[in-house]
């Protein structure tokens, strides 16, 4: 079913705030760290099923008003998002709105979910990855929303946040905020903090931002779950001297940057060096620590490096996740620490970045790439119709890539691999990866209430003709 899945926008608006950006206010500085962030846009989408089948007519509608109607006084809190882009340094917060795009989807949301796709996920986005509107100097939009409704009432939002400003962190603190506003929750009210600027002042000199290799070509994305007791079970097998309690996210990316290696050394026939490269959130490591809800590109990244010559035994996990914490270790130290208040921070920071920046050149270096979103409580975003019963980040398809989010109950990690062709057909075959991970699972095999309002839905569309919606292409 999802191979025959179309998405069609049927509407476009700007939200504006409810209320003007003070003019005290209209020139948002970027920090440091948000200059040197790629200009690029950081995508999820959020998957909602239809909790009313009594008003399947007009319970999609009336949750897509609701959106609407809540991110304007939204925006006044979190005002820079409704600005755009001025120049390298700064946002001009001019109260021009958000872009929110309203799309029907010609299938069921459970259909879908029985087998998500990384390439059919890109559909339910409001704009593409690498679009030129986030680019500096160009009137760049801060971010856009597109709501996708299915014919049985479920609704995927998918929003595509500028990395210019944003991270794992601004994401969160930006969909509890929002939800909570919508979901009228006393207590939870979300007060965006907008200090990373003086902490980590901008320099009035362009700097060219982080350079990636952003390889597509000839990848492929696949997905694996690993379940919080499968979890366990591997972190047991990475404990060591060095590490006496690793963490999920360490035992689960060694994993895959393990297998990953010795699929592209097989395929080269040759010891390649292999590195990954892993962010870390830095606002509970400054001195003194950011509140969580501080706005900006607050991260860090440290590199881990695997000897050449080796094998791929279980030691080798060991070695893997205690590399990954003495990188964390010193990047503590020499990132987060040697930053704050630091009139030469543009220094500290390209010495930090040149070594990533030597190896991302070489050919002889399999370069991995690991994000995560693991433990910002994303799965929190209840608008007042409950929590979402998935969540994802949208693979970029970029080659020697991992992302990380969390799932919804019991502790565990989905991954979104993206690997060279050949390379794939390797690791997804990986018996040490399967014996832990496993390949694309349903997502309703976890929500059993869902399933049955999908089917409870899927019936009162069949049994009502005038439902059947013709889709409109905008």
């Amino acid at each position: 079913m999802a191979a025959m899945m179309k998405v069609a926008r049927v509407a476009k608006e700007y939200i504006k705030p409810s209320s003007a950006t003070p003019s005290h206010l209209r020139n948002f500085k970027f920090s440091l760290l948000d200059q040197l962030a790629p200009s690029l846009y950081a995508p999820m989408v959020f998957f909602y099923p239809m909790k009313n089948t009594r008003n399947l007519k007009h319970e999609p509608t009336s949750r897509v008003k609701h959106l609407k109607q809540t991110l304007s006084p939204f925006l006044s809190r979190f005002y820079p998002f409704a600005g755009r882009i001025k120049d390298h340094v700064s946002i001009d917060c001019n109260d021009v709105g958000v872009e929110f795009l309203e799309a029907e989807v010609n299938t069921c949301l459970g259909d879908f979910l029985k087998q998500p796709n990384a390439d059919a996920m890109k559909h339910f986005l409001p704009v593409d990855i690498e679009s030129e509107c986030t680019k500096m100097g160009t009137g760049g939009d801060l971010v856009h929303v597109q709501t996708n409704t299915f014919e049985c009432g479920g609704i995927a939002v998918g929003i595509c946040w500028s990395h210019k400003i944003t991270d794992g962190g601004t994401v969160s603190a930006f969909m509890r905020g929002w939800s909570s506003m919508a979901s009228s929750r006393s207590g939870n009210e979300v007060i965006p903090e907008y200090g990373a600027s003086s902490l980590f002042p901008p320099t009035e000199s362009y700097i060219p931002g982080c350079a990636l290799k952003l390889e597509t070509d000839k990848t492929t994305t696949r997905r694996f779950v690993f379940d919080g007791s499968q979890i366990e079970k591997l972190k047991a097998r990475c404990v060591s001297e060095d590490v006496a309690k690793p963490t999920r996210v360490e035992a689960v990316s060694s994993l895959l940057w393990k297998c990953a290696t010795k699929a592209s050394r097989a395929n080269s026939g040759s010891q390649t060096r292999s590195v990954m490269s892993q962010s870390m959130n830095i606002r509970r490591r400054t001195s003194p620590p950011l509140p969580d809800t501080t706005i900006g590109n607050l991260v860090g990244y440290y590199i881990a490096k695997m000897e050449q010559n080796t094998d791929h035994k279980t030691h080798l996990l060991q070695d893997l996740v205690a590399k990954q914490r003495q990188g964390k270790t010193a990047a503590i130290t020499n990132y987060a620490k040697k930053l704050q208040g630091n009139d030469n921070a543009h220094v500290v920071i390209r010495e930090l970045f040149k070594e990533a920046g030597t190896l991302l050149r070489r050919d002889d270096v399999d370069f991995f790439k690991c994000l995560s979103t693991c433990r910002d409580g994303l799965y929190e975003a209840d608008f007042g119709w409950g929590k979402p019963l998935w969540l994802s980040l949208v693979c970029l398809g970029y080659k020697n890539t991992f992302a990380l989010s969390e799932t919804k109950e019991g502790g565990g990690i989905e991954a979104w691999v993206t690997l060279k062709d050949d390379d794939m057909e390797l690791f997804e075959s990986d018996l040490d990866l399967l014996a832990f991970g496993s390949p694309n699972p349903s997502v309703l095999i976890v929500d059993e209430e869902s399933q049955l309002l999908e089917q409870v839905g899927r019936r009162l569309i069949f049994d009502d003709p005038s439902y059947n919606q013709t889709l409109l292409t905008w």
